[in-house]
């Protein structure tokens, strides 16, 4: 399977097991059920990409912090207004959870991954699915447009 794919079926999964956790309906349990998910996420993807992913207890405090009360506080928020009561508000915290898992996802996917697309333009990869994600890296910022020009013009040369 190419990485990028592989990459696409971890985020998907960890998102999909973070919703399942988030709806853990004991307080506390839920928050570390959805950082563990994370974390879990956070070190496979660094394994696919060959990148040490070391993340210390900082790490897992400021990932459970972002990716696990934020949506946590919000869904309480939502709880409080009426006719949505306890189930909306547990809804909108899965949803809130799967959301920010996603985003921890490619955001590490698309930091330690830049370096691999050379490799990926060498070995013939899918040339589209590759200048796909090149175009997405340059607009994030995390390519300048001297690199992006070189694996374009890579990419076109490969055809």
């Amino acid at each position: 399977m190419h990485r990028e794919a592989r990459a696409d079926e971890l985020i998907r999964e960890h998102v999909a097991g973070s919703v399942a956790a988030a709806a853990i309906p004991v307080a506390l349990l839920d928050l570390v059920a959805v950082t563990a998910v994370q974390l879990s996420l956070l070190r496979k993807l660094g394994r696919l990409y060959g990148a040490n992913v070391g993340i210390g207890m900082q790490g897992a405090v400021a990932v459970g912090l972002l990716g696990a009360a934020l949506p946590r506080v919000a869904a309480s928020a939502l709880k409080v207004l009426p006719g949505i009561g306890w189930v909306g508000g547990a809804a909108a915290q899965a949803a809130l959870s799967g959301a920010a898992t996603w985003a921890l996802g490619n955001a590490l996917r698309d930091r330690i991954g830049a370096p691999a697309i050379d490799a990926e333009i060498a070995d013939g990869a899918n040339v589209a699915r590759t200048l796909a994600r090149v175009e997405r890296l340059r607009r994030r910022g995390l390519l300048d447009d001297e690199d992006y020009a070189r694996m374009r013009s890579d990419l076109f040369d490969a055809i």
